[in-house]
């Protein structure tokens, strides 16, 4: 098993001009990444929009990464986050057969349930599937909360193997403390905006949509951490943060940025699949010139 560390990519799902899927171009894209040097790849995850497909395209997307990263180093997360326990559950035992490392899932959430059917929800995840199970904790998202302990304690009892922590920095730097550095809970901040205190405050990694778009400064920004040189990675954060931020200004989507910024880079990934917009003009405009100064620190 490869250990989740280091940048993993929340990749975004090319699209062809009639709204399919673009198989080909998805293989591209993950090559293209690893050429990047990023450690990781989540496919079928928010980022690469998995609400918007079927349960047999989030399969074939799954396998055409796993197909696509093969001789490399690259781990490959899967993204199986259902509307119910059973397709969640299907789909996590397909990734690991398929040769997924890792598979991420939310609890549920669209109703509300117990803590005892949460966690059984996760425990039936974890029974049928070879890849080690992560947590996907985005309060903002699901308003569940998982505290630090109840993470760490999840882990101990062999249920996960990492946790994406997609909160602010005052609860990662807590489940830091409270796992007091014990290797087998790996700990990954899923916010742009929390990369660089993030890793310098002891994360394992970063799983993040902005890195597919400056997947090489990202790399090299873990790897100045890893080598306690603070400084050159906040000189390259800096340079890439207007970039990573504009995800979520002047009405941009996550998935519509990146595919538009990864079109620029010569990676044609399409549009989103509606509703989610195509980004505006405008902000056409402006992330043109923000992937100018991303691109020019290294």
């Amino acid at each position: 098993m490869k250990e989740f560390k280091g940048i993993c990519v929340a990749m975004v799902t090319p699209f062809n001009k009639g709204g399919s899927i673009n198989y080909e171009q998805e293989a591209k894209l993950v090559k293209h990444l690893i050429s990047k040097g990023i450690h990781g790849i989540l496919v079928s995850g928010g980022t690469g929009e998995y609400t918007m497909m079927s349960l047999e395209e989030r399969k074939k997307v799954i396998t055409t990464a796993i197909e696509a990263s093969q001789g490399s180093d690259v781990y490959i997360v899967a993204g199986i986050t259902c509307n119910n326990t059973k397709e969640t559950v299907e789909l996590g035992r397909f990734a690991g057969e398929a040769g997924a490392d890792f598979v991420l899932a939310l609890p549920p959430f669209a109703v509300h349930v117990s803590n005892e059917a949460v966690m059984e929800y996760f425990n039936e995840i974890k029974r049928n599937t070879s890849a080690d199970l992560i947590l996907y904790h985005f309060p903002g998202e699901t308003n569940i909360t998982f505290s630090p302990e109840s993470i760490v304690e999840m882990n101990q009892n062999g249920l996960i193997s990492a946790v994406k922590n997609t909160t602010g920095m005052d609860h990662t730097m807590e489940l830091i403390i409270m796992n007091k550095h014990n290797p087998g809970l790996k700990i990954a901040n899923g916010f742009d905006s929390n990369a660089l205190s993030a890793l310098a405050c002891g994360c394992d990694a970063l799983l993040n949509s902005g890195s597919n778009m400056t997947p090489a400064q990202y790399v090299k920004m873990y790897e100045l951490i890893q080598e306690n040189n603070l400084a050159e990675a906040r000189r390259i954060y800096k340079a890439i943060m207007p970039l990573l931020m504009f995800q979520e200004q002047n009405g941009n989507t996550e998935s519509g940025l990146c595919k538009y910024v990864l079109g620029l880079q010569g990676i044609d990934c399409g549009i989103p699949r509606k509703p989610i917009p195509e980004i505006s003009q405008e902000s056409k405009e402006i992330a043109a010139k923000l992937l100018v100064q991303a691109e020019s620190v290294l």
